[in-house]
């Protein structure tokens, strides 16, 4: 087999980009960076010189630690928007820098359970009756890195809503974590917010019903409600259903009562039964 004219063989083409042959394959089976030209008979893969640019533009953001997925999506505008390009690198970073603060924010927690130390502020669990409620949900699918911003989108469509039919919440507001969230769960989380009355849903929005029944809850105050702190609330509630021989009846829910910072005040409420 004769090489073609002026093209790089895979391995001249990956010495010259610092991109493994197997990398190379994959991105092409994959259809995110392909070869100029493939040998019918053998399948071997030849890169034009012109390919250079993209190729280690491919590298610099897999050294970023970019998923497949996005970058796909960068090398689909880049060449149509820069601009559009920029941004979608720009929000992966910022997500990476979040992803840092959560661990970060981690690590004494996984430290004191490690050395299977308790936490310093006791967690009282206290059992209420809970009376069924009608409210306004919205379900999302978000990670952690947009979960803060999710829930105020979706409380301000809802209140919204409410406003539209001069109508107001009756309660606080919380949340219903239906799975995992974090950077690579999107859960979901149902957003919700007790109404009575007469209630129209529209868009997004959906009026339900939610049961009742006993719960363990715990308060948490101020630094306690940032995260990782708030899970040890879920923890405590979760720990008390257990040993008392009870059965969760549903997923937890998170109530807000106040705005994070020294006055913030939430509840982790655990239906049981």
């Amino acid at each position: 087999m004769d090489q073609p004219k002026d093209l790089l063989s895979i391995g001249a083409f990956a010495d010259m980009t610092r991109l493994s042959i197997k990398a190379l394959r994959l991105y092409d089976q994959l259809e995110i960076f392909q070869p100029h030209h493939v040998d019918p008979q053998s399948g071997y893969r030849f890169y034009e010189q012109d390919q250079l640019p993209r190729a280690r533009m491919i590298r610099s953001l897999r050294d970023m630690d970019m998923p497949l997925a996005i970058i796909r999506q960068v090398l689909a505008v880049s060449d149509s928007s820069s601009a559009e390009a920029e941004t979608l690198v720009r929000e992966y970073v910022t997500l990476r820098e979040k992803q840092v603060e959560q661990i970060q924010a981690q690590v004494q927690h996984v430290i004191q359970l490690i050395q299977k130390e308790k936490n310093p502020m006791s967690l009282e669990v206290n059992v209420k009756a809970v009376a069924p409620q009608q409210v306004l949900t919205v379900t999302r699918r978000v990670k952690a890195g947009k979960l803060d911003e999710t829930i105020q989108q979706s409380l301000d469509e809802i209140h919204i809503l409410l406003k539209e039919q001069n109508l107001k919440a009756d309660d606080a507001p919380f949340g219903i974590y239906h799975g995992t969230i974090n950077e690579q769960d999107d859960g979901p989380i149902e957003i919700c917010l007790p109404v009575s009355g007469k209630v129209k849903s529209t868009g997004n929005t959906e009026l339900k019903q939610l049961q009742g029944g006993n719960a363990a809850c715990v308060t948490m105050l101020g630094a306690q409600c940032d995260f990782p702190a708030i899970l040890g609330a879920y923890d405590a509630a979760a720990d008390w259903i257990q040993k008392n021989g009870y059965k969760m009846a549903e997923s937890p829910r998170e109530v807000w009562y106040n705005e994070q910072g020294d006055e913030a005040k939430m509840e982790v409420v655990w239906l049981f039964h």
